[in-house]
């Protein structure tokens, strides 16, 4: 006989009890509401534009839709959990039918006996529910760090508190407000236009491991996802290349990132 972590003695070859497996199920089973939530925080978009004064200086400044840092990290921590635990037990259990933080969590629940049965199984349970906990702490947190932009003088990365009206840039400490950039960036989306290169770079955070390449907006306006938003010659008569309304391509990279998130793309 075993001895679970509860106390509880188990059956020969099961490191985890009934009453403890059925709870670390429900768990699992929270999975889906909290990803649901923190997907909902996440922008995963870097827009820039210019728009616009500096504080300290006049010209231009970027105005980036926002990517809540702390909200992603939370995020990126529990499919990675899930998807470590996935593998271990897919040894035993066969192939994963899901990469998504929800397959993932379906078949753990799918495989509950067998998961009691492995040697790594006892503190499950706890670890989900500090990685559960940490989202919605997150996702519920009003004054987070987030991140905003690039500094248009030395390209730092800007961060500031939800209720800052100001960031300052750690490079050269150049000012912006940004209180105004974000009511500019929030929307922009609904005006902008650009070429599929253009979008391409403005709606890819390579630093959180996620693009959007001209290649799938290409294909998206060939499959008439989206359309066109310039005309096709100028008035001379000479093409001008497609150009699309930044907005549509957003809500298609947004869809396609909850089919394929962060490193569970097929």
């Amino acid at each position: 006989m075993n001895t679970c972590k509860c106390g509880a003695e188990t059956p020969d070859g099961f490191y985890v009890c009934a009453t403890c497996g059925e709870s670390l199920a429900y768990t699992l089973a929270e999975v889906d509401g909290v990803v649901d939530v923190l997907d909902a925080g996440v922008a995963r978009t870097s827009l820039t534009a210019g728009y616009g004064e500096r504080v300290s200086s006049s010209g231009p400044m970027h105005a980036p839709l926002l990517i809540n840092e702390a909200v992603f990290d939370a995020r990126h921590a529990l499919h990675t959990w899930l998807m470590r635990k996935g593998l271990l037990l897919a040894e035993t259990c066969g192939p994963l039918t899901s990469r998504t933080s929800q397959g993932l969590a379906s078949y753990l629940i799918r495989n509950l006996d067998t998961l009691r049965r492995q040697e790594w199984s006892p503190g499950l349970e706890q670890e989900l529910r500090g990685l559960l906990r940490h989202g919605h702490d997150h996702a519920n947190k009003t004054e987070g760090r987030v991140f905003a932009g690039q500094c248009a003088e030395c390209e730092t990365d800007l961060y500031a508190a939800k209720g800052d009206a100001e960031a300052r840039c750690r490079g050269c400490g150049t000012s912006y407000e940004v209180l105004k950039w974000r009511a500019h960036a929030a929307t922009a989306k609904d005006y902008y236009i650009g070429t599929a290169t253009d979008l391409s770079r403005k709606l890819s955070a390579p630093q959180y491991g996620y693009s959007i390449t001209a290649d799938h907006i290409r294909k998206w306006a060939l499959r008439d996802k989206i359309t066109r938003a310039n005309p096709d010659a100028d008035e001379t008569g000479k093409p001008i290349p497609p150009a699309y309304r930044l907005g549509d391509v957003l809500a298609l990279s947004i869809d396609r990132y909850k089919k394929h998130p962060l490193n569970g793309a097929a």
